[in-house]
């Protein structure tokens, strides 16, 4: 007769240790133009109006190169038998007929290649830069040299501009040419989502950060150290994953982003009144 080797409840109670080692919680951060915000799930480095303000900032940038955007069509437009700037502005009187998708494709793209250079014009890059390094630096050593922090490489593979990557391809070019090419705007959705680590890198590397000035490098080790010591601190009262996401700041960031859109949106509708004047 087989024996019987399953564990009776009791058996396996005793075999279950009372605490599982936790992984340290994921280290979340944003570039803000004075600083950088870094959130641990439970604490949290910079206010809720710093990180209101940096969704009005990201906002403004994308105003800034709109207009840069603007010129760069309104120059174009006079060499081009196509309405390039009413394409731009989204004002064509008629229907855009399928000869302008491509058209459309290469004004998003000027608009999106405008927008990072600005990007990488501003000090938000720079943060941007500085929070990548301090991050990995605390993920592979779990402290904070200084001179092993500015040896740490500034793209990241969790950084938001990899998952902006897979989405761009289909937002930016593929959405224009569906009418047109169904079949090319499929394969340009696929190859933009299997692609989006490496171009992501790419993105972070040369245009979406740039080396930090010491001050920068700074606010991201003073961010670190806040975290580090909460961390130290002990473990905090369970938290909602809403408790968490508003800890993290989007929430906050949306807001500003969506108050500098109809901030900005006032001024366009307004700006004619001040120019007749």
């Amino acid at each position: 007769m087989a024996k019987d080797y399953r564990l009776s409840a009791e058996d396996a109670k005793r075999l279950v240790p009372s605490y599982w080692p936790r992984p340290e919680p994921r280290i979340s951060g944003t570039a803000m133009p004075t600083g950088v915000h870094l959130c641990d799930g439970r604490v949290r480095t910079s206010t809720s109006l710093e990180l209101f303000l940096t969704g009005m900032a990201i906002m403004g940038l994308g105003a800034v190169s709109a207009v840069v955007a603007y010129l760069v069509v309104w120059i174009v437009d006079g060499y081009t038998p196509v309405p390039t700037t009413a394409l731009l502005l989204g004002v064509v009187s008629e229907p855009t007929p399928s000869k302008y998708a491509y058209w459309q494709v290469g004004l998003n793209l000027a608009l999106f290649g405008c927008f990072l250079v600005v990007l990488r014009l501003s000090a938000l890059s720079g943060y941007h830069a500085a929070e990548h390094m301090t991050v990995t630096a605390i993920e592979r050593f779990g402290r904070l040299d200084p001179d092993q922090v500015r040896q740490m490489p500034r793209a990241h593979a969790r950084c938001g501009t990899t998952l902006l990557a897979g989405f761009l391809p289909a937002l930016l070019i593929a959405g224009p040419l569906w009418a047109v090419r169904p079949e090319l705007a499929a394969l340009i959705v696929l190859v933009g989502w299997t692609t989006r680590a490496q171009v992501g890198w790419v993105l972070q590397q040369y245009l979406t950060t740039k080396t930090p000035t010491p001050q920068q490098l700074e606010a991201g080790l003073r961010a670190g150290r806040k975290i580090l010591e909460g961390q130290k601190a002990g473990p905090l009262r369970p938290q909602s994953p809403a408790e968490r996401l508003w800890r993290r700041g989007l929430p906050q960031m949306a807001a500003g982003v969506v108050a500098a859109m109809y901030a900005i949106e006032w001024v366009y509708n307004h700006l004619h009144l001040w120019l007749d004047w």
